[in-house]
């Protein structure tokens, strides 16, 4: 079950970001809802820094993306997705302070 701050990886890619090697992307649903919903809320991450507004953006380590290099998440570009379309287990996991910024910047978009 892909819990919430899972970064995980796209089977095939969703049409956004640039990266090329293996799309991650990072759960923001609520667990309780991932466990009970075919589908799940992502944002993206993307390797490039100027993939979003400094303002919207959120730094997320090469460790916490389980990459070798630092990634940004694009919190405009919240996406649904089929549980099924994510590779089976996670390749990173957000730090609780990284994803609180990226909860703040999800306010931010969604006018919350």
């Amino acid at each position: 079950m892909a819990e919430r701050g899972d970064v995980l990886r796209v089977k095939r890619r969703l049409g956004f970001g640039s990266e090329r090697s293996g799309e991650r992307v990072v759960v923001v649903q609520a667990d309780a809802l991932n466990s009970a919903l075919p589908t799940t809320l992502v944002v993206p991450l993307d390797t490039d820094p100027n993939a979003a507004p400094r303002s919207l953006a959120v730094r997320v380590t090469a460790a916490e993306a389980g990459a070798e290099e630092d990634h940004v998440a694009i919190p405009s570009q919240l996406q649904i997705t089929l549980l099924d379309r994510l590779a089976a287990g996670r390749v990173g996991r957000l730090r609780p302070s990284t994803l609180a910024r990226l909860d703040e910047k999800l306010r931010l978009v969604l006018d919350l």
